[in-house]
């Protein structure tokens, strides 16, 4: 039986608490929704969470242009969710840009990113992955290490013969 929404949402509450996730609702200038949810489409992201996440991860205070005139007026609200860490990011974003609301620095990265266009606002939706290389050292052991179970393995075979 599948479970009701009511308790869907109870354990992915508890879930985020766990994982020490906090609730963000920034509210932005009327029609930043529409851009972050047309970024979403061209990149081909579904969570709100992520593509704001990878925005802040990826944005560089110095690649923006000044912001734009704050204007009275209707707004929208982005609600997403950040761990520690990634509200580090975004504090530090906000110090960098001369900001005092990590509001603005989200409606500054996402503008930004709208204006560049599909194919230029990739970059800014890459997710970075970590290069790993081995040593010489640990490869030779691990050419060994499989040598001498390979050993083994032919010994057990013979063995059981």
């Amino acid at each position: 039986m599948a479970a009701e929404q009511k308790e869907r949402t109870v354990k992915l509450a508890e879930k985020r608490q766990e994982l020490g996730e906090q609730e963000f609702r920034h509210t932005v200038p009327y029609g930043t929704r529409r851009m972050l949810d047309e970024l979403m489409r061209w990149h081909e992201i579904e969570e709100v969470s992520e593509a704001v996440q990878l925005l802040v991860l990826n944005g560089r205070a110095e690649d923006l242009p000044p912001a734009p005139p704050r204007v009275k007026g209707p707004s929208d609200i982005i609600r997403h969710y950040f761990r520690q860490g990634m509200r580090d990011r975004l504090e530090a974003l906000t110090d960098e840009l001369g900001e005092t609301k990590d509001r603005a620095t989200i409606w500054r990265l996402i503008s930004h990113a709208q204006s560049l266009g599909a194919k230029k606002s990739a970059a800014l939706f890459k997710i970075k992955r970590h290069g790993y290389e081995i040593s010489e050292t640990v490869a030779r052991k691990l050419r060994q290490a499989g040598f001498a179970e390979s050993l083994q393995m032919n010994a057990d075979d013979d063995g059981g013969e």
